[in-house]
This record gives C-alpha cells, structure tokens and sequence, in this order.
C-alpha cells in the first residue's frame, strides 16, 4: 500500500507515503493540531483507510525529533493543545522526496489507485482518492481564510511571498504536464487514425478475396 512505502529523501533518509502525506497536511495548514490531522484524513479516505492517534502522534513526535516540524502548545478552552509547523528544514526535506520520487513512484501510486478503484467505483470517490496526494492534486491555500490582511509584519508578508512562490512553481509544473499530456493525447489520436485507416484496408483487402473466390 502506497502509506506504507518508503521513499529517499532528504540527506539520504527514508520517509512513508503516510509522512509525506502528514507533512504536506501541515505545510498547508499551518498550526493544525494532531486531532485536525485525523480528521482530515478520514474525512479524505472515508471507507479506504481509517487514521488513528496510535498512528498518527508517533509520527508526529518522530517528525519533530527530525526537526521536519516544530510541537508548540497552547491552551484553548482550558485544555492544553498541541499544534504543528513546519520547518524550514521540513519544507526542504518534503521538497526533496518529491523531487526524487515524483516521477519514479507515479506507477506505483497508479497501481493502487486502480486496486482501489474497482472496489469504489463512484466519481465522488475518486475525487477523494487524489485529494489524498500532495504531488497529484495539491491541498491549496484558500487565502481569504490563510491570510490576515491588516497583519503588517514581516513573518506574514515572508509568507505571503511563500505563497505566490509556491503557487508559481506548481503553476509551472502542471504546464509542463499540460504540454506533455497535449503531446500524448495527439500522439494516440495520430495511431488510432492509422489503426482505422489500416483497418480500413484490411477489411477492403478481405472483401476482394472473397469476391475473387
């Protein structure tokens, strides 16, 4: 199962799909809580794989210890609560594993994807499915909710610049995958038209055989 495959990453280390999967949740929802993360998880793969803290806390106190993401708590509705950032180190490292896996694993990815599919056959489903995967269909910011815009500082600012740098380079991403699909998709159109006129022939080829007899 795709959680449970390892991927190299950064300086040589190896991460699951259920990290990197983790680690993306938190780079787009900054201070989400580890309670957040299973929800959303859940919400996400309803009926195809169920999310738990036995799971999930483990993996975020081994992110942390690798300094992927910072643990900060505070107290809300006089409860202690706990919620996760991500590091600098942590956007180069999830960075990374996608550069080097991406491409290499989109079979794999692809294979389960279809497994699961013939169990699940609905279009709704689907949707869900690839909203799972941060390298597919990525979780964007919806900036009216992310982006305080009476926030004057420069961490904010810093961010809103992390935004739009983000975005141009997922912007230049899909075009390139655009174009390579635009390419593929006149590329079969191209053999399907010489299949049908082959075919054609053929079938002209067979007839005269048939009358000559």
């Amino acid at each position: 199962m795709f959680f449970g495959k390892r991927f190299s990453g950064y300086h040589g280390g190896h991460s699951s799909g259920l990290d990197i999967l983790v680690l993306s949740m938190i780079k787009n929802n900054d201070g989400i809580s580890g309670y957040e993360i299973i929800q959303k998880i859940n919400r996400k793969f309803k009926n195809v794989w169920r999310a738990s803290s036995g799971t999930i806390y483990p993996l975020l106190n081994r992110l942390a210890k690798q300094q992927f993401v910072d643990i900060e708590e505070k107290t809300e509705n006089n409860r202690l609560k706990k919620i996760y950032r991500i590091t600098k180190r942590g956007i180069e490292g999830l960075k990374k594993v996608l550069e080097n896996n991406l491409q290499p694993n989109i079979d794999t990815l692809g294979d389960y994807i279809q497994t699961v599919l013939k169990a699940i056959p609905s279009k709704k489903h689907f949707e869900q499915m690839f909203g799972c995967f941060p390298y597919t269909f990525p979780e964007y910011p919806k900036l009216d909710k992310k982006i305080d815009k009476s926030d004057y500082s420069p961490r904010n600012i810093e961010r809103i610049e992390s935004i739009i740098q983000e975005l141009e380079e997922k912007k230049i991403y899909f075009t390139d995958r655009i174009h390579k699909l635009d390419k593929s998709l006149e590329d079969y159109k191209k053999n399907l038209e010489k299949l049908k006129k082959e075919k054609g022939k053929l079938e002209i080829e067979v007839k005269k055989s048939w009358t000559n007899q």
